[in-house]
């Protein structure tokens, strides 16, 4: 008998249509995340933020950062953001580096999967579990970034990954914990952790009050 590779798409959020969550940042040193980028770490000055998600790819932020109301929208390949008396429209239909997904949550819908390249790199064993190492790229666009994810077959989430530019180098590794199961057989980490090239912490995003599959409705995510 020959030797099958894992299907990546048979460990993705199948089971999730709507997701809405509270996040808050805990321990943030922009210092440190500002040796990933300087867009990631303005990204992590909100102290609360609602996470509403909708299946097929259309997502809303709704966050405060000192004082400003910024509110942040993905719909299909449309991203909308507004906030201190600006309003920015911009066509990511060809830039999958510029939306935010469900990959950085630490989950993947379909949606999201069918845009993904992934290739089986091996088995780990790691706390008595067994997870798959796949390496994921976009299928389009003009973002060539890498992405390592080790993913939990059982339970369908995302429990690691490490980011790579498009030129090969270290970005970012995220480590997602404590997974909480928010409807029958869908799991969703509740604490998220990023640490930059030199391994060093930069920050940790505490998810509450998660709810799946309520319907939500589409007027949540119109531009």
């Amino acid at each position: 008998m020959g030797w099958f590779a894992p299907d990546f798409r048979a460990f993705v959020q199948d089971k999730l249509r709507d997701l809405q969550m509270e996040a808050r940042a805990e321990g943030v040193r922009l210092g440190e995340l500002r040796k990933i980028n300087k867009d990631f770490a303005n990204a992590y000055r909100f102290k609360r933020m609602t996470v509403y998600y909708k299946e097929p790819l259309k997502l809303r932020l709704e966050s405060e950062v000192q004082g400003t109301r910024i509110t942040y929208i993905l719909n299909g390949g449309t991203k909308f953001v507004s906030g201190g008396g600006q309003r920015v429209r911009e066509d990511v239909s060809n830039s999958p580096g510029k939306r935010q997904t469900p990959l950085d949550f630490g989950f993947i819908t379909p949606a999201v999967a069918r845009q993904l390249e992934a290739v089986f790199q091996k088995e780990e064993r790691e706390g008595g579990v067994t997870l798959y190492v796949f390496q994921l790229q976009w299928n389009y666009g003009d973002d060539d970034a890498r992405h390592i994810v080790w993913m939990d077959p059982d339970k369908r989430y995302t429990v690691r990954r490490v980011w790579y530019s498009r030129t090969g180098k270290y970005r970012a590794r995220f480590e997602y914990k404590d997974p909480v199961q928010a409807a029958p057989g869908i799991w969703v980490p509740s604490k998220v952790e990023v640490y930059n090239v030199d391994q060093r912490f930069g920050g940790r995003t505490v998810n509450t009050n998660i709810r799946v599959n309520e319907g939500l409705s589409d007027d949540l995510f119109r531009i």
